[in-house]
């Protein structure tokens, strides 16, 4: 793809996010913003089924399905917005002592966490708290990263399980898809950023860790609340 045209997918894709998060403002309700962020996953799995199966007809097919797990126990980002509806999907979907359970596995994976710097985090291996019998119990709601993590090669992600963070373990991605999903991702946040709704990245287990431990909610984020810091990978 030439250079001016691989440009003006990234910033229709960027668009498409921004133009959803441009809905919102400090007066919308928690139904609007979950149906925002529904609406942004859609496009992402509206577009992947599209990539799969033109993939599929040109020879490469996806590895990934029901009971692979593979991935689900590297380093994970999440944003802030997308935490706060796995919150509300938890509160919602299961009983008090399986959030108690969830909880309790991201502190101990955050206690684990929490001092690693930069890079260094890619190379820690800890299960997914929101993992149970190798199933997602959250997967309606799972984070962008989870979506577009797709890799053509089960052989490739058990390397990178086993070796996890070193550069000779490399997942064999559907580079695609990782482009399209961060890109519009990335202007969903811009998009509620000039609303003065601030969405920062940082480990899933660390937002799982704040979010379920001290209450923070979607009435303090459209207010303009910050709820958690950014991860720098540069620290």
């Amino acid at each position: 793809m030439a250079g001016n045209q691989q440009k003006e997918m990234e910033q229709a894709f960027i668009n498409d996010g921004y133009s959803l998060a441009s809905e919102l403002d400090s007066k919308s309700t928690k139904e609007e913003v979950v149906d925002k962020i529904r609406l942004l996953y859609n496009q992402v799995d509206l577009l992947t089924d599209s990539f799969m199966e033109y993939s599929k007809r040109n020879g490469r097919k996806m590895a990934c399905g029901i009971g692979c797990s593979w991935c689900c126990y590297q380093a994970v980002f999440a944003s802030t917005h997308e935490v706060l509806l796995i919150k509300d999907y938890l509160n919602n979907n299961f009983a008090k002592e399986v959030i108690e359970g969830v909880k309790k596995v991201a502190d101990e994976k955050t206690s684990r966490t929490k001092d690693v710097k930069g890079y260094d985090l890619l190379k820690i291996k800890g299960a997914c708290p929101l993992l149970k019998n190798g199933v997602c119990m959250i997967y309606p709601v799972r984070p962008m990263a989870c979506r577009i993590y797709l890799s053509s090669d089960v052989n490739v992600c058990k390397q990178k399980y086993n070796r996890p963070g070193y550069k000779d373990a490399k997942s064999a991605l559907f580079g695609f898809m990782m482009d399209a999903g961060q890109h519009m991702n990335y202007g969903f946040v811009s998009g509620l950023l000039e609303k003065k709704i601030i969405s920062n990245e940082a480990p899933l287990e660390w937002l799982l860790h704040k979010f379920l431990n001290d209450g923070g909610n979607f009435e303090d984020w459209l207010k303009g609340k910050e709820l958690n810091e950014a991860f720098e990978f540069d620290k």
